[in-house]
């Protein structure tokens, strides 16, 4: 496949995904267009490394490079903590109306579990975030880690016990 084959399919297969990246931590259209082009320019500087653009790690690290450059854009201007967007989602569901006491429960309860992924081991945190929040397969997840399914899934189970158990510690469950 040639080099201009090569961007043309990154651009009109994985593009959407790349936006959608962007989007989510940054929060504007535009602003994720320009990410998605900055995006695209350091594919381009990659791209000879990239052997086969079918295969599901090539998405996955469209993708990854698309949220850096929309953090590394949010930085600049001015947001202090831009991976907070990735974590707002779980916040961010509507509701029915509940009394203030439980709101102010249920939003404690989620800013301990945010805290909690935040500090689990990079290991756990990465499947994690693949499997639950980018909603990858476990066969793409283990193509993005550079390991294998059963790895994957190990990780993943012991992501949520350990999710568990520091969550079960912190209200002395």
């Amino acid at each position: 496949m040639t080099r201009e084959e090569k961007l043309n399919y990154i651009a009109s297969h994985y593009m959407n995904v790349m936006w959608q990246k962007a989007y989510s931590v940054l929060s504007d259209a535009h602003e994720a267009e320009d990410a998605c082009q900055e995006a695209f320019i350091k594919l381009m500087r990659i791209e000879d490394k990239i052997e086969d653009v079918t295969e599901p790690r090539v998405r996955a690290l469209c993708g990854i490079i698309a949220r850096n450059t929309a953090v590394d854009m949010a930085r600049k201007n001015g947001r202090t903590d831009p991976t907070e967007d990735i974590y707002m989602d779980l916040e961010s569901k509507e509701q029915p109306k509940a009394s203030p006491e439980q709101e102010l429960t249920d939003k404690e309860a989620v800013s301990e579990l945010i805290s909690e992924i935040k500090a689990l081991p990079d290991t756990y945190r990465d499947v994690l975030m693949l499997r639950c929040l980018n909603e990858l397969s476990p066969e793409e997840t283990a193509r993005a880690l550079s390991c294998s399914v059963n790895s994957v899934n190990i990780r993943l189970t012991r992501a949520r016990k350990l999710l568990k158990e520091r969550m079960e510690g912190r209200s002395g469950l």
